[in-house]
């Protein structure tokens, strides 16, 4: 798992570094030197834009303008302030720029900005490194019109860090910000790199390694983390030749109404895609032919029901033969009837790993307590709007603030929280938040969270804990929708498609190719 770090937290572990004996000055070359690979990769020598503040990011900027300059580039720089106001590591950077032949033009000057947009017409890439983790304060005077001159400017731009008028340590996105195609993370990704809609402005990040040590960047760590293939891969081992259906989980899926059969097929659809060893789904009396005839590889077990759905005689069926399974979902499609209520209390009760989905979350609005009280694993996979209603807050509170509220609902219900949506996050009890990294529009469709409670329970049932089948389960989730976006673009999903290309993602990511 990759930290994700605050803007406090990086200053700290770059202090650490240099305690640690890198000059600071070392780190400042290290950055320079990772975007130049960056920009490297986009752009083959030709002019380039590079806009500098008077701090540590501007910094950075004038050390990769020089790199650019004796690579064959043409790097035309820009200054945000007068040249006598750059200090320490930018002030000698600045030195060194001008002593290679470089000619920095400041745009406090008259022709300042006229300058620039010359520049900007004539460049293949623009480098902002107008101001990095330290902003704590909208873009305001010569910064926004510089920023504003970039965007409009229509060229890609390379972000030193954090594209600039975005906060290091949150999500959202002040207008105004610089809108970057890609962006290079000094040391770790900071909040802002992985939380919509900032994300959205930074494009595709990468995290380059300038010096400071991964030691300094755990114990610096805001308990957020970023997945990695290799910690999906270390999670999901080989099957041995041996292995039987057994080995793999008896999963019990509780789902499906009338009218509402679809939720449940695609959950034991995931489920199996997923690799689980036996799937059993636990409906209406009503809809159990269908299922069976649409899925043949899973089992069904009809339960008694009233008018389409659950009725209360089905909990004391699925107390009994819950035991006989190593997990559960529960509540895709089931309704919200008082029998299926009831029946959701009967899968909560047993002493099983359960996943919690949909209309399972829904019978406990306002009383996400009731889930603390179980006595094994559980997952609950909500969407902001279900998110809000057991925290008796609206979506639009919940999306505001993503990371406090799953953090706030795995508090209160003493379970896992998988909180869907862009950049998935999986919240635990204890605070630590690990986000998802993997997805694509296309999931913006009905039936996909379906799926992914399926995988989840899958896994949960292969003896992973309630956390890690919640990292590795939106992770394939995830993988497996963006694997389906080449041929798709981004609408037109069917969500069985994406169950259907998780065995391929795990293939994949077995062979180290993801």
């Amino acid at each position: 798992m990759i930290p994700v770090l605050d803007s406090r937290a990086m200053r700290a572990a770059d202090a650490d570094a240099v305690r640690g004996g890198t000059p600071s000055d070392d780190l400042m070359e290290s950055a320079a030197s990772a975007l130049v690979r960056a920009l490297a990769r986009d752009l083959r020598n030709g002019a380039v834009a590079v806009v500098c503040g008077p701090g540590q990011n501007g910094g950075d900027g004038l050390a990769a303008a020089r790199l650019l300059a004796l690579r064959g580039y043409r790097p035309s720089v820009f200054l945000l302030a007068a040249p006598d106001a750059y200090r320490g590591d930018a002030a000698r950077n600045l030195e060194r720029a001008v002593g290679i032949g470089l000619v920095p033009v400041a745009l406090t000057a008259a022709s300042g900005f006229r300058a620039l947009g010359r520049a900007l017409s004539e460049s293949g890439c623009v480098v902002d490194a107008l101001f990095g983790t330290g902003l704590s304060r909208p873009l305001a005077g010569s910064a926004r019109r510089a920023a504003a001159a970039i965007n409009a400017s229509g060229r890609p731009v390379l972000a030193a860090d954090v594209p600039s008028g975005l906060y290091a340590d949150r999500g959202d996105a002040p207008a105004g910000a610089v809108r970057a195609r890609r962006t290079v993370a000094f040391g770790a990704p900071k909040l802002c790199h992985v939380l919509p809609p900032a994300t959205d402005l930074c494009g595709d990040v990468e995290v380059a390694d300038i010096g400071i040590p991964r030691s300094a960047l755990d114990r610096r760590a805001s308990r957020v983390w970023w997945a990695e293939p290799a910690d999906v891969r270390a999670l999901l081992p080989r099957r041995r030749v041996e292995s039987q259906k057994g080995d793999f989980g008896r999963l019990a899926i509780v789902a499906g109404s009338r009218g509402k059969s679809g939720a449940a097929l695609l959950s034991a659809r995931g489920a199996l895609r997923a690799g689980a060893g036996l799937v059993t789904v636990f409906c209406a009396a009503s809809i159990a032919d269908a299922l069976w005839t649409a899925l043949p590889e899973s089992m069904t077990r009809p339960l008694p029901e009233e008018d389409g759905a659950l009725s209360a005689a089905a909990a004391a069926q699925l107390a009994r033969e819950l035991r006989a399974f190593d997990a559960a979902v529960v509540g895709p499609g089931l309704s919200t009837a008082p029998g299926a209520a009831a029946a959701v209390e009967a899968v909560l009760g047993a002493r099983i790993p359960v996943v919690a989905d949909a209309d399972a979350l829904n019978a406990f609005a306002g009383r996400p307590s009731r889930f603390a009280r179980r006595r094994a694993a559980t997952v609950l996979t909500p969407h902001p709007g279900e998110a809000g209603r057991l925290l008796s807050r609206g979506a639009g509170d919940v999306q505001a603030d993503r990371l406090a509220s799953a953090r706030a609902l795995a508090r209160r219900a003493r379970s896992v929280v998988l909180l869907k949506g862009a950049r998935s996050l999986v919240a635990e009890p204890g605070g630590e938040v690990t986000v998802n990294p993997t997805g694509t529009p296309l999931l913006a469709t009905a039936g996909s969270g379906d799926v992914l409670s399926g995988i989840v329970g899958a896994l949960l049932a292969g003896g992973l804990s309630a956390r890690d089948a919640s990292v590795a389960g939106a992770w394939l989730h995830g993988a497996a929708a963006r694997a389906l976006a080449d041929r798709l673009g981004d609408a037109g999903l069917l969500s069985h498609e994406v169950a259907d290309a998780v065995p391929g993602v795990r293939r994949a990511l077995s062979a180290g190719r993801r």
